[in-house]
Parts: C-alpha cells; sequence; structure tokens
C-alpha cells in the first residue's frame, strides 16, 4: 500500500486511485509525506525517533535555490541542499500503532529528507512562508525502477542504470509540463529515449512542504515485520537506488514571463554509508551510530496545497 499524506485534496496521477483527503491516516496527520510499505504501521513521531538513529544514511548535494527569496527566473543557485537518506534496522514491533500485538518482530525502515541549509531555514518565516512564498516545488519519487538494486548508480548521486539522453528528455519532459500547468501532479508522459527502461517504475508526487525544510522526511517505507537476527530486509534497504526528481517551480503569486521553465534535477541516492566499525549488515550495524516493484497498490495522493 503506499499513500500520500496531505492537507486538500489533488489531481490523481496516471493509474492511481484518488481517495478524499478528509481520510487522515493513523498516526501520519496530513504530514505532507509520501508513505509506503508497513511505514503506515508507525505514528510520526515515534517513526521519527527510530530513523534518527539509523544503521546506514547516504547525503547527496543536488541543485537548489534559495526560496526565502521570491522566484526569478533564471533563479540563482546556492549551495547546501541536499537529499539524504536513513536506514534503520530492528525498530520493534512494540513501538506500532498496536502495541498490545506485538510478537518480538522488528521491521526495518528508510526515509528520504530534501534539506535545505541552515541560512535559507532561518531567514524563513515558518509562520507567514507558505502565504507568501513565489516557489512550488515538486517532488516525484521513483520505485520500482531500473537499477534499483544497482548500488553503483547512486553512490555519486547519478543514475547511471538510465541513458544520458532519456535522464536529460526525462527532465524536460517535467519542466515542460509544469511550464504548462504549474501543477506537480500531472506526470507527462515516459520520453522514447527511456523505451521500456521505466515503464514499470512508480511514480509518486508530493509538492514540498516549506514545513520540511529542517529535515522532515519526504517519502518513508518500511519492510513486513521479521525476526532480528534475520538481515534481508535491511541488506536489501542498503542495496536500494531511490530516483528522486525535485521540479523547481512557481506558483500564481510569482511574476514569470511566457516561456519560463522550472529548474529540474534527477537524483540517484540510497543508504551507502554505515556506522563506524558496521557493514552493510544489520547486525554489524550498532544503533548507537549514528522499494519495492508494487505488483498491486491503492496508492493516495492527497497534496499538501499551499496556495
Amino acid at each position: 500500500m503506499e499513500y500520500t499524506s496531505g492537507r486538500k485534496s489533488a489531481l490523481a496521477a496516471l493509474g492511481l486511485v484518488l481517495l478524499p483527503a478528509s481520510m487522515a491516516l493513523p498516526g501520519w496527520p496530513r504530514s505532507g509525506t509520501i508513505i509506503q510499505g508497513d511505514a503506515i504501521q508507525f505514528d510520526q513521531s515515534t517513526w521519527e525517533e527510530n530513523l534518527e538513529r539509523p544503521n546506514a544514511t547516504g547525503s547527496f548535494p543536488i541543485t537548489g535555490f534559495d526560496i526565502s527569496k521570491a522566484f526569478t527566473s533564471p533563479p540563482q543557485t546556492v549551495d547546501g541542499w541536499e537529499l539524504a537518506v536513513n536506514v534503520t534496522s530492528s525498530i520493534s514491533d512494540a513501538d506500532t500503532l498496536n502495541p498490545g500485538n506485538a510478537t518480538g518482530q522488528v521491521y526495518t525502515g528508510t526515509s528520504i529528507y530534501l534539506r535545505a541549509p541552515d541560512d535559507v531555514i532561518a531567514a524563513l518565516d515558518p509562520d507567514t512562508a507558505a502565504d507568501n512564498t513565489t516557489w512550488k516545488i515538486c517532488v516525484t519519487v521513483m520505485t520500482g525502477g531500473p537499477g534499483e538494486d544497482d548500488t553503483s548508480s547512486a553512490d555519486n548521486g547519478t543514475c547511471s542504470s538510465l541513458s544520458s539522453q532519456c535522464i536529460s528528455d526525462f527532465q524536460d519532459a517535467y519542466a515542460d509540463q509544469f511550464a504548462k500547468l504549474q501543477d506537480c501532479y500531472r506526470q507527462p508522459s515516459i520520453p522514447d529515449s527511456c523505451g521500456d527502461s521505466l515503464s514499470q517504475a512508480n511514480l509518486t508526487t508530493q509538492q514540498y512542504a516549506l514545513d520540511h525544510l529542517n529535515g522532515t522526511e519526504v517519502f518513508v517505507t518500511a519492510s513486513g515485520p521479521h525476526d532480528g537476527d534475520d538481515n534481508t530486509a535491511y541488506d536489501n534497504a542498503v542495496k536500494t537506488v531511490w530516483p528522486v526528481l525535485v521540479v523547481w517551480g512557481w506558483n500564481t503569486r510569482a511574476d514569470v514571463s511566457d516561456g519560463t521553465k522550472p529548474t529540474v534535477q534527477l537524483t540517484c541516492a540510497r543508504a551507502n554509508h554505515t556506522g563506524d566499525g558496521s557493514d552493510s549488515s544489520a547486525s554489524m550495524a550498532s544503533r548507537s551510530h549514528g522499494p519495492v516493484t508494487i505488483t498491486f497498490a491503492i496508492a493516495v495522493l492527497a497534496a499538501v496545497i499551499l496556495f
């Protein structure tokens, strides 16, 4: 199962079923986070406590902008934006929303973050930013795509399992689509240059909420429950490559001219660093150190529409 938590309903993406936005997810009260797998079994605060003590992490610099200032074309880049991945093993089933059903098994969880530099966070007033911003940022996470287990395709942030032409055309397709509609949720057609490489991928989009700037997760997923000494889920999690597409667009308050296009970047990330003295096995990773091809899913898109 896959869900998107948000404050208002949005257009359904291709092939997805849109349920009423009033349907609050237990534990994830309209937070603007894409929720997959058994992450739905946890409330957000408990999830975050566990994922803040990861066994494996990854951090990849990306192109970003000073969104505390008005959108301009072309916008001026700023350093410090990053796409990050945390993986935590051995999350107790006693931490779920139904601890009375705990049997001593554990879950393995993954969170993806789009983090802003500190000076951008400091420059934004959290009480007024959503009402005043001229930016609209869209985050699309791909699961079940090509090279999902090809760890070499993500260790430098590039998506080497896709051709350079496919990546360029894919980014251009999203840029053109946003330029026409200024909408995060209407996905363009897959470019011909990508062939069948993206045909089986599941693309889920969420409008980026400004209160996520300090590191609130944009995407979460968890394995099913498993025995504590079974490292299969963890080993799979640290090998999983996450293609994430970020569209840096604008809203109706922005002053833009005809022909303006957003900046679009596809980055492939994974949790490629484990705790000190550990390797890729959960049994070797100390908690003190600090997806999945979907064959059947009903996805909910409930966007955080900030304006």
